[in-house]
């Protein structure tokens, strides 16, 4: 019994004094070592709180209404927007030469025949810019392709002399030198200092002039 309590004291207690165990001056620590954290390329931008427009009641949790939730179709022409116009395309008249060949002659200015003209470049021509609508127009040049034309601009009057500039680089510091520099750098104190404040403080008070009110007095 005597045994198994003094293995039992043993493991509760070390019976240690308080500076033994408590204090820790002087403990050597582990350094912290550095550790590379690589930087965001860009900040994020915090999101704005949304709100109905109507209530101005925040949205529940992270559900956001759609962008295009009160995009409605165009009055009168009742287009939807989210659909883009495809390009017109006209479809292929497979009996166009038979009809040409069959149906009776039609005149029309510039007092053409257009089915007896035997060039097909020059009948699309006329088809193209003169016999169309509005409304045809129109269509093929909503659907034209857009490209940046870029202006021709001007060549040199005369070529320059080209002029080469040698590299900026630091001065050349022997080695004898740097370690003086490197010490009397190590030497120098380095503290918080206000100027403003070490400047006024070195100021003497100002001198003031009191003066006495003096009652003249007149004899009459």
């Amino acid at each position: 019994m005597l045994q198994e309590t003094k293995k039992i004291d043993s493991m509760l207690f070390n019976y240690e004094t308080t500076y033994r165990s408590d204090f820790r001056f002087g403990e050597i620590r582990e350094y912290p070592k550095t550790t590379y954290i690589p930087k965001s390329t860009h900040k994020k931008r915090g999101e704005p709180p949304y709100r109905n427009i109507h209530t101005l009641n925040e949205w529940r949790g992270n559900i956001i209404p759609p962008f295009n939730l009160l995009h409605e179709p165009k009055d009168i022409v009742r287009t939807n927007p989210n659909n883009v116009p495809q390009p017109f395309e006209k479809p292929i008249d497979l009996e166009r030469e038979h009809a040409q060949k069959t149906r009776p002659r039609l005149v029309m200015t510039p007092a053409v025949s257009m089915d007896d003209i035997e060039d097909e470049r020059a009948r699309k021509i006329l088809c193209t810019d003169m016999y169309t609508s509005d409304m045809s127009r129109g269509m093929r040049e909503a659907s034209v392709p857009y490209k940046n034309v870029k202006a021709p601009l001007p060549g040199r009057p005369a070529p320059s002399n080209s002029v080469g500039l040698p590299m900026l680089q630091p001065p050349y510091v022997s080695p004898e030198w740097r370690m003086d520099s490197i010490t009397w750098d190590s030497k120098q104190h380095r503290g918080y200092c206000d100027p403003t404040k070490e400047f006024w403080l070195r100021q003497y008070p100002p001198k003031y002039k009191v003066y006495k009110n003096e009652k003249k007095t007149e004899c009459k």
